[in-house]
């Protein structure tokens, strides 16, 4: 079995993810992926909120996101801890990975993904940090910061920094 391929165990009512990771992203599917990203840009671009959490050393990020939505992630340089919720096809490496339900899978540094959502669709990353502002976060897992939402479109961002 590959790291993208996902094992299923019946759950009651319902599918669930025992083991899958989404690995480094090879020079080729990180190519795909962005030629991807460009084609998107020429399309109408929906509006997300993005929810920004620091607490305990650890930064959350999550989206949410409309069934039949396709995003590309920035290319994320530190490992994570990925939550999602809803059902997506993420590409990685020339292959697809699909989550259903509710999935917790490790993200490896040096990885930059697309997905496409079935359903309403919520992705949270998480890493430990020093930062203690968003925008310190943000430089920290990614060099492609300036692709993200501004932060200085305050209505597009929901942040809660708790100084724990």
């Amino acid at each position: 079995m590959s790291d993208q391929e996902i094992m299923l165990v019946e759950q009651p009512g319902e599918m669930a993810p025992v083991h899958t990771k989404l690995a480094p992203t090879n020079a080729e599917a990180i190519e795909t992926v962005s030629r991807f990203a460009e084609l998107l840009l020429k399309l109408p671009q929906i509006e997300f909120i993005t929810e920004h959490m620091l607490h305990g050393g650890i930064y959350t990020r999550t989206i949410r996101l409309p069934p039949f939505t396709a995003i590309v992630a920035v290319l994320i340089k530190v490992p994570t801890s990925l939550i999602f919720a809803g059902e997506a096809d993420i590409y990685t490496n020339g292959e697809l990975v699909r989550v259903r339900g509710y999935s917790v899978l490790p993200g490896s540094a040096m990885r930059k993904v697309a997905a496409v959502t079935y359903s309403e669709f919520a992705v949270s990353m998480m890493f430990a940090t020093k930062a203690a502002t968003v925008e310190e976060a943000e430089k920290e897992f990614t060099d492609e910061f300036e692709l993200l939402v501004p932060l200085s479109q305050a209505d597009r961002h929901r942040i809660v920094i708790t100084g724990e």
